[in-house]
This record gives structure tokens, C-alpha cells and sequence, in this order.
């Protein structure tokens, strides 16, 4: 039970968060509430000592604003709320406020200097009670925050087989095209499909034997095309100052799962992704009260969200059967149920493709790859087994009563794009993609 509770304020949306959730807390728990505003911005090298007076005034004055709406605010909600100014770095200031009153919780908001050296994490890092770090809302974050830094790009003169290479390598599942520091285009594993004439997806051709994708690089060598030749072009890209509901929203409405992020310049400085976007809404940085619709509770969970028409297939059905099932659909994949429905495994074209593989039937594997390219009717496969022999037991699932937010983190934890949805007794009731997750993190978005 907290008994005394400091709070820092400096007029910063991520300072409001943190005194709404402090007078939350020094209301629910009977603790009293001080508050603590540090003037740190004092000008270095004034030209006398009249610059350096004025300068303390206007912020004696802005703190003495903030803080009187602070009080209000507190008397609100019942709460009275002590506050106090002083000078110096702010974080040196706020560890020894809090050891001096003997406080056991510093709430505190993190703006966006993230990471270690920011004033929160050094709050964190050397006071001696308990931190509460309020990160900012969900709507509010900055793309800068969570877009990836290390972005690999190719130029537009880059070999077609070079691009090819890069992907499969680095596991990579787009390159943004540069010139000039400029992006001008982005190739994604579907214009490698559409217009490089690449029969499977790259994460089949990186299931292929060596020799079979050797073959393939010399197939897409013989066109003798660059990367100009098989990009999106124009990229559509973001700026990093931009809001991330910006990007989700121009994810959604272009259909597309990435964005190359630029600064004011127009140069690349990294790219965002819908998985960057699920990280952070599963992460610390999202509070329950940033998006609600994702928690425990919510009324909002995985049978909200889940598409049910899912593709299944008994555990004695032939390979031939699985295939076919697996062919007829955009998810590539069949889920294994028995006679009730209750999920008993999964299989994706991957499997089927290593199952071949794994017999060294050169034909086979070459039928099947034809298949697998043309995604349409083709000569039938005689496989040899049943899907039991070949699914995969160890099935990503959730209650369909989950909260989103234990959905996302899943997904995360595994690497997968989709999760299998059962209800009480394990029967299958539907499937859930990062799609569908991110529809519901947009609708979740604070009102800018």
C-alpha cells in the first residue's frame, strides 16, 4: 500500500498521463499526492545576470499554470495534491526530492527520448522507492519510436538475382529501392512473384533443395532485369514525425504491410511494419488506458476478431486430399481436426514441400513446385501418406474468449502471421491474422 506518492510535472502530454494515474492511485489507496516540477533550462552563457532572472520568471510562471490546473484537477477527483518547484537536472532532483520525503512511488511520464539516458530511466535507474513509468497513448506515439533502424536497401541498378539473394539471406521480406538517399521504389515478395515470374513465394524458396534453387536464380539471371525493372514504384513512405495511427491508416487503405519512414529531407531512416505496430501495442509502451479495447475485459476478444471459414482436413486424409485443400485457399494452409473438431494439428504448403523433398522424388518435387507457382488446377500428385504423417502437432492456438493483447503477444513470441482460435473444449472456431489484429489497434486509437 503506497503511502506518500511524488509525481513529476513539467507540462508534457506524457506529464498529464503520469498525474492522471497518480491522483488514480492516490485515490484508490488513501496515500497523500505531492507534485514536483524541476526548472533545468536556465540559459548556459547568458549575456548577464538580468537574462538569467527573466529567463527563471517566465518559468516560475509557466509552472505556477500547470500546477494550479493540477490542483484542480486533483480536487476533482478528491484528491489533495501538494506541489512544489526547484532548480536543477531533473532527474538528480526528483530521486533526491523523493529520498528526502521518504515517498515509495514516483510517478513519472516518459516523453519521447527513449531509452537508457532519458530522465525516466535514470529515475529508475538510482531512486530508492518504486517508478512508475506512464509511457505515452498508443494514437499519440511517434513513428520514430517504433519503426526499425536498420534498414538493408538495394539501388535501382542492383541484378535482379542480387535482389533475390539479399531476401532470401537476410530473411528479409521487402528492400526498399534508394537512390541518392531517396527511396523510389520497394520490392516485395510479390513483385518478385508478379512481375519477376518467381514461381514460389521466397519463404518456399528457401525450403528448396540447393541445387532446385540454383536453378531459380538462373531462370530470374537469364532476364537480365534490375531492381528498377521490378519495383513498386513510387514507394508510398511516411515521415518519422508522423503520428503511428498516420501509418496504420495508410497501411490499411494501400493495402500494403510496410512502409519505407523518411525524415523532413525525404532520406530513409528506417521502415515500419505491421509487426513493428503489434510489438508496440503488446509492449509497455501501450498502458490499459491507452487501448482499452485490447485488455482483460474489454468485451472485445479473439471471437471478435477471427474470419471462421478455415480450411480442415481429417488426420487420415491422403497428401493428395491436403494438397488440394491447401491449394484451394489464400491461407496456404489446412488446420488437422478430428471427428468433434478438436484441433490436432496444422499443415502449410512448407510441409508439404519438405515432405517431397525429404523423399528425393525429383518429379514429385517439380510437380509440386509447379503447383505451388501456378497456385490453380494442375496435374494430380500421387503423395504417399496421410495428414497426420506430415501436420504439425505443436498448433499456435487461443481460447476464443482471449484478450487481443495475449493474441498479439503470442504472434510475437512465435514468429507466425496466424493463430488457430478453439473455443472451451479445443473444438476449432476460427483463425486470426496480423491483419485483423491491426483493424482492431486502429479502432483502438486515441482521437488525435
Amino acid at each position: 500500500m503506497y503511502r506518500r506518492i511524488l509525481v513529476g510535472l513539467d507540462g508534457t502530454l506524457a506529464s498529464e498521463q503520469a498525474l492522471k494515474q497518480a491522483i488514480t492511485l492516490a485515490r484508490l489507496t488513501g496515500a497523500t499526492l505531492t507534485a514536483l516540477s524541476v526548472e533545468e533550462k536556465l540559459p548556459a552563457y547568458a549575456a548577464a545576470v538580468g537574462e538569467v532572472e527573466e529567463a527563471k520568471q517566465e518559468m516560475d510562471a509557466f509552472f505556477a499554470r500547470i500546477q494550479a490546473a493540477a490542483v484542480a484537477q486533483a480536487q476533482a477527483a478528491g484528491v489533495e495534491l501538494q506541489t512544489f518547484v526547484r532548480a536543477g537536472r531533473a532527474a538528480q532532483i526528483l530521486v533526491a526530492f523523493a529520498d528526502e520525503g521518504d515517498f515509495d512511488l514516483i510517478v513519472i511520464g516518459a516523453g519521447e527520448g527513449r531509452g537508457l539516458g532519458s530522465t525516466a530511466d535514470r529515475v529508475a535507474e538510482n531512486a530508492a522507492c518504486s517508478v512508475l513509468i506512464v509511457r505515452p497513448g498508443f494514437g499519440r506515439l511517434r513513428i520514430h519510436e517504433i519503426m526499425s533502424r536498420d534498414v538493408v536497401t538495394v539501388q535501382p541498378t542492383t541484378p535482379l538475382t542480387d535482389v533475390v539473394e539479399l531476401l532470401i539471406r537476410r530473411r528479409l521480406k521487402a528492400v526498399p529501392v534508394v537512390e541518392a538517399d531517396r527511396v523510389v521504389g520497394i520490392i516485395t515478395g510479390g513483385d518478385l512473384v508478379q512481375r519477376a515470374g518467381m514461381g514460389l513465394r521466397l519463404s518456399l524458396q528457401r525450403s528448396l533443395p540447393p541445387a532446385e534453387l540454383a536453378g531459380q536464380m538462373r531462370e530470374l539471371a537469364a532476364q537480365n532485369k534490375t531492381a528498377a525493372d521490378i519495383m513498386s514504384a513510387p514507394a508510398i513512405t511516411v515521415r518519422a514525425d508522423r503520428r503511428v495511427a498516420e501509418a496504420v491508416q495508410l497501411m490499411k487503405s494501400r493495402r500494403v504491410k510496410r512502409l519505407p519512414v523518411v525524415n523532413a529531407e525525404g532520406a530513409l531512416v528506417g521502415i515500419i511494419s505491421r509487426l513493428d505496430v503489434l510489438a508496440a501495442a503488446a509492449s509497455a509502451v501501450v498502458s490499459a488506458e491507452a487501448l482499452p479495447a485490447l485488455q482483460p475485459g474489454a468485451g472485445q476478444a479473439a471471437r471478435d476478431v477471427m474470419f471462421r471459414d478455415v480450411p480442415t482436413v481429417g488426420p487420415d486424409a491422403g497428401l493428395g486430399e491436403v494438397l488440394e485443400r491447401v491449394l484451394a485457399t489464400p491461407l496456404r494452409r489446412v488446420v488437422v481436426v478430428d471427428a468433434a473438431r478438436r484441433v490436432l494439428g496444422i499443415i502449410v504448403d512448407d510441409d508439404l514441400l519438405e515432405r517431397v523433398r525429404a523423399e528425393a522424388a525429383p518429379r514429385a518435387l517439380a510437380m509440386l513446385m509447379g503447383r505451388l507457382a501456378r497456385r490453380g488446377p494442375g496435374e494430380p500428385l500421387n503423395l504417399a501418406g496421410r495428414a497426420a504423417d506430415v501436420m504439425e502437432r505443436q498448433v499456435y492456438a487461443v481460447r476464443d474468449d482471449a484478450p487481443l493483447v495475449e493474441v498479439i503477444r503470442l504472434m510475437l513470441e512465435h514468429r507466425v502471421k496466424r493463430v488457430v482460435v478453439t473455443d472451451a473444449q479445443g473444438r476449432l472456431a476460427g483463425m486470426i491474422d496480423r491483419a485483423s489484429l491491426l483493424d482492431a489497434v486502429s479502432n483502438a486509437f486515441e482521437t488525435p
